[in-house]
């Protein structure tokens, strides 16, 4: 209930006009006024603060006005929705309403509460656009704005919400993933297995003779007998195609570990028979367009989630599955230890790929430090990649660190953690 009624209160206060720095102004200039421009007789006084009073009435009149135009215009078209927008890249939609960058005094300005989202206008090919950056992917129903109208002086201020109603989905960014060979792809055989060569398979297989086929090839003892023509024929090159289930576990930073899943998922890297879960939503999927739609939804999800992906590969193994992938963050939000038991109790075997961005952009020292002192930001990332070497040392299946921002598989998570050590 407290909750509701600071958020009522909090509405109600963006419809008054004046800005904290307009009702500190206006809140002085009354006693200044009063006491001491008119009880003291000075007109100087007086002209100063019956300027400024005039002046605050007119930056209130224009941004009312402003407003009510702004309202008009959101009634008759919200704007668009950033329909298979890229999180973490901008993306361009058509301003919502004309800014009439003319109107005297006033400006206009907006921001998306939800979903999070970086908001700045741009002037692209002659019309004023929206660039939008997504902070998360997901699948979303609504676009929630803050409009504010306030004059250059900053004295009168407008603020309210309008909420416009649409589906859209944001899929994660790749950064520099773009291909990768993440596993090693299956495929089925050929008749010959380099068609630059010569068949490489031993003749040991039969069929009837058919014209084009080497006389050396026939079998003249199995045609004196039955008086038909056989000849020899290379066997059938096979490889082999097991089944591949990859997995995505969720955490408060997981954007990097979606984006490996989407160039998975995108470039077919999973085989001809393959599919798909993640935290968040239960069962599977094993086609590209609900496996991308499972992927965004998946964003809802900020805890991973031990227990599902135990079922989940449980179940792989019964549909006989011979090959798992489980991509997850670095981050796992306080449940390492449980999903590394889930994880080490699967049947089936696993490859993991642990997801970074990279190492952030190091604040230099001043002074003598910078020669001494390494980076804040090297030693936190060093000190994660430390953790999640103990936490993963001993585990059967192989553990490959992956960076987003490089675009780069930086090897074997152990020697990459004593490297950066």
């Amino acid at each position: 209930m407290t909750k509701r009624l600071l958020k009522w209160s909090w509405t109600a206060l963006g419809w008054f006009p004046l800005s904290p720095l307009g009702l500190v102004c206006f809140g002085a200039s009354i006693p200044v006024m009063r006491y001491l421009a008119l009880g003291s007789q000075d007109l100087v006084l007086q002209s100063l603060c019956s300027g400024f009073l005039v002046v605050l009435a007119l930056v209130v009149v224009l941004v009312c006005l402003r407003t009510l135009t702004l309202l008009r215009q959101l009634r008759q078209g919200g704007g668009a929705l950033p329909h298979g927008a890229e999180a973490e890249r901008p993306y361009w939609l058509p301003s919502p309403v004309p800014l009439w960058s003319w109107f005297p005094f006033v400006q206009v300005s907006w921001r998306w509460l939800e979903p999070g989202a970086e908001v700045r206008i741009v002037r692209r090919d002659g019309f004023d656009q929206e660039e939008i950056v997504m902070a998360r992917r997901g699948h979303y129903g609504s676009v929630v704005r803050e409009f504010q109208v306030s004059d250059l002086l900053g004295l009168s201020r407008i603020r309210f919400q309008r909420i416009q109603r649409g589906d859209f989905r944001v899929i994660p960014g790749v950064g520099q993933l773009h291909q990768q060979p993440l596993l090693v792809r299956w495929s089925s055989g050929e008749d010959v297995s380099d068609p630059r060569g010569n068949p490489d398979g031993d003749r040991v297989d039969l069929r009837q003779y058919s014209r084009g086929d080497s006389p050396r090839t026939i079998l003249w003892k199995v045609f004196a007998r039955t008086r038909r023509l056989m000849v020899r024929v290379p066997e059938r090159a096979l490889a082999p195609r097991p089944k591949v289930c990859a997995y995505l576990m969720t955490g408060p930073r997981d954007e990097a570990a979606a984006a490996v899943c989407r160039v998975l998922l995108e470039g077919d890297m999973l085989g001809p028979e393959w599919r798909f879960g993640s935290d968040g939503t239960s069962g599977h999927d094993h086609h590209k367009v609900a496996a991308m739609e499972r992927l965004c939804r998946s964003a809802d999800s900020r805890v991973p989630q031990p227990s599902q992906v135990s079922a989940y590969l449980r179940q792989a193994e019964q549909d006989g599955y011979s090959q798992g992938i489980v991509v997850l963050p670095l981050d796992l939000a306080g449940q390492d230890v449980a999903v590394r038991d889930a994880l080490r109790a699967s049947r089936v075997p696993l490859q993991l790929c642990l997801a970074i961005d990279g190492q952030p952009a190091p604040v230099a020292e001043a002074g003598w430090k910078k020669w001494l002192v390494r980076p804040q930001a090297a030693q936190q990332l060093g000190e994660h990649l430390r953790q999640a070497a103990a936490l993963w040392r001993g585990f059967p299946g192989q553990v490959v660190l992956i960076d987003r921002r490089n675009g780069a598989i930086l090897g074997d998570l152990q020697v990459f953690a004593r490297r950066s050590a």
